[in-house]
């Protein structure tokens, strides 16, 4: 008797190995934000005569340290095991703002960060919203906090909230990944508008 049950067992063991049994597992299609033809219009000069900003690896909750993309009712964050984007948000930042402020008029940018590299800022990132937010309709929410430091990094001098909201057409792949990648164009341009003009603004 206690042979046959433990023959049993070690069938229904084997069968959830082989994936007999609850289905086959949902295999995760990956979303690139943002184009690779992009990068052909990087502004490529390194202008070693304007001060230089190092940018800091960015940071983020743990809900949004992955991959998975993230439906949001509200405050109720969901993965979405269907969809994975190519990094995590944090990682899509650290790789995609080193370009986005690569032509700033009044600063040079040194991404990733060299601690030992001469700077006059410090910008730090912490993603805030990075998900497909479905209350009201689907739409793409990012948002990042800021930070900027003196060369030092022991002066906070200024931060900032940049957010951006973009409508998602249909709730696939490919719009969510269109969305997204808008959403971060504008963040990034509002975050190169904001250091470029800091000069001005800390003298006017």
């Amino acid at each position: 008797m206690i042979k046959n049950i433990l023959s049993i067992s070690l069938l229904v063991v084997v069968l959830f190995a082989a994936g007999c049994i609850g289905g086959k597992s949902v295999e995760s299609s990956y979303l690139r934000v943002g184009s690779n033809a992009e990068l052909k219009t990087v502004c490529e000069e390194v202008r070693p005569d304007l001060p230089a900003v190092a940018v800091k690896r960015f940071t983020s909750l743990p809900a949004l340290d992955r991959e998975t993309v993230i439906l949001a009712n509200g405050p109720v964050l969901t993965p979405d095991y269907r969809w994975s984007w190519e990094g995590t948000p944090a990682e899509i930042f650290d790789i995609k703002t080193g370009t986005a402020l690569s032509c700033m008029k009044n600063y040079e940018v040194v991404a990733p960060y060299r601690p030992g590299a001469e700077r006059a800022l410090i910008l730090s990132g912490v993603v805030m919203a990075f998900e497909v937010q479905r209350s009201g309709g689907n739409i793409f929410k990012g948002a990042v906090r800021y930070s900027l430091w003196d060369g030092a990094g022991k002066r906070l001098l200024a931060r900032k909230l940049i957010e951006a909201s973009v409508p998602v057409k249909s709730l696939t792949g490919r719009a969510i990944a269109n969305a997204a990648g808008t959403a971060l164009e504008s963040i990034l341009a509002q975050t190169a508008t904001w250091i470029d003009g800091y000069s001005e603004e800390a003298n006017p």
